[in-house]
């Protein structure tokens, strides 16, 4: 049992990036979550049937590709259907993502936010933790759709900044 606590420890650490792999491509909050959470059942029903598992992350990441590209079949009506080249392009980058130090990244953007105006962090909010299109954060925010846009650009190139200069001067 060791060994599953151990599974599921590693699955849980990886959440973020899955869950923004998974994101990435399908754009839906709650389809996104029912993704992550087919993916786990799989994980689990593998591991059941005794199949070797070397690399969880790369796996996981697989598992979830043909989850979401069910998914997009399913949508019939759907306006765009990113195809398998499309979707391996965006695995492989993710693959060379794991090695990041996601914690510290995570960390720094917690500092940096901080130190955002109110009015910037709730832009934020707005767009990336509500999932609101720009139309109505322009509208909750009384402002143009343009100038939501470019204040979104504008922070997050801060917020990029902000990271970078902290992660460099907590360096080894």
């Amino acid at each position: 049992m060791d060994s599953m606590k151990q599974v599921s420890s590693d699955f849980l650490a990886k959440r973020q990036n899955l869950m923004a792999f998974i994101y990435w491509l399908v754009r839906d909050p709650h389809v996104s979550e029912d993704i992550f959470q087919e993916v786990w059942i799989k994980l689990l029903e593998a591991l059941e049937s005794g199949v070797r598992i070397d690399d969880q992350a790369k796996w996981c990441r697989g598992v979830a590709k043909n989850l979401i590209l069910h998914h997009w079949r399913d949508q019939r009506d759907a306006k765009v259907v990113p195809d398998s080249e499309l979707i391996e392009k965006i695995e492989i980058a993710f693959s060379e993502a794991d090695d990041t130090d996601w914690s510290g990244r995570r960390e720094a953007l917690s500092q940096c936010m901080e130190q955002l105006p109110g009015k910037l962090r709730n832009l934020l909010t707005l767009k990336y933790e509500m999932g609101h299109s720009m139309e109505a954060i322009a509208r909750e925010a009384n402002q143009s759709s343009a100038g939501v846009i470019k204040a979104l650009l504008r922070v997050r190139q801060s917020l990029r900044q902000c990271i970078e200069r902290r992660l460099k001067a907590t360096a080894p």
